[in-house]
């Protein structure tokens, strides 16, 4: 396939390769601005394997295939923190939960919260709103909680269902929920600080790919779909068809929720059919 002989630089043709790999398996496509990212995380990787080159990486690849998920995980970016985007919650909380509450009360809906975390990284994003629904129906009686949170990376799903923190990590946190929802460490954990077992008993982990063909999960019962900062590594047309896919997931009425510099375009009907409730947060419209 000619590859370079040195691992400090990669021809286009070897990225074109990569491109191809990692946008036909997980979707993400990877521009030509990605390039010296690429460069940079795989060259860790072949340190890590002691190579010399990508040649050698690349003969690897090919031989091992429990290495492609490897490569997967070096290559995907997760950057996330607790109650980013706080708006979204905040909306959850004085919009959309009472609304839900006068649903059950008026025998239109259940006492069932179905939430999915798409791109959850590290576990910040799902156990925020594991915190912040548990408290709002806190001495609501009946009311149940579940939330499926995945990603492509099996590294960061390994820290998530942890649900271990540094003290760096927790930051942003407000005390009040730090206090009801973490355990302090102690001795070799000082410094540290991990989820109580009310969240995780409500959060379930998975590896999920979001362009795979298998059927996303719990079609029909979503309340909601938190995919934050995810659609910016995707191509026009992947995003419409996870659209599609995420709208049959919902229930009538239900949310979607994206990050802070992405948008759905409501007037194109490919994209389904969604209404823009505040700046990224989109209805269901059935």
């Amino acid at each position: 396939m000619g590859f370079t002989n040195s691992m400090g630089e990669l021809s286009a043709r070897d990225f074109q390769t990569i491109r191809q790999i990692v946008y036909d398996s997980i979707g993400v496509n990877l521009t030509e601005a990605k390039k010296a990212l690429v460069v940079s995380r795989l060259s860790k990787r072949l340190r890590e394997l002691k190579m010399q080159t990508f040649a050698q990486y690349f003969r690897f690849l090919h031989s091992s295939p429990t290495e492609t998920e490897v490569m997967f995980n070096y290559l995907t970016t997760n950057v996330t923190r607790f109650f980013r985007e706080e708006h979204h919650f905040e909306y959850l909380c004085h919009e959309y939960l009472p609304y839900c509450e006068l649903q059950a009360k008026e025998g239109f809906g259940k006492k069932d919260i179905k939430a999915w975390s798409a791109g959850c990284s590290t576990g910040e994003e799902p156990y925020t709103l594991a915190m912040v629904l548990q408290d709002y129906f806190r001495g609501k009686g009946g009311w149940t909680v579940n939330i499926l949170a995945s990603d492509v990376n099996t590294a960061v799903l390994e820290k998530a269902a942890t649900g271990v923190y540094t003290k760096q990590e927790i930051e942003g946190i407000p005390y009040n929920y730090l206090k009801r929802y973490f355990k302090m460490g102690a001795g070799s954990n000082a410094g540290y600080f991990k989820t109580k077992k009310v969240l995780r008993d409500i959060v379930d982990f998975r590896r999920l790919n979001l362009v795979s063909p298998a059927k996303y999960p719990a079609a029909g019962s979503l309340n909601m779909i938190f995919c934050r900062n995810v659609f910016i590594y995707f191509d026009r047309e992947t995003r419409r068809e996870i659209l599609e896919r995420f709208q049959r997931c919902l229930l009538p009425g239900g949310l979607l929720f994206l990050g802070h510099s992405e948008s759905i375009n409501t007037l194109d009907g490919r994209n389904g059919c969604w209404r823009v409730l505040r700046h990224t947060i989109y209805e269901k419209i059935s």
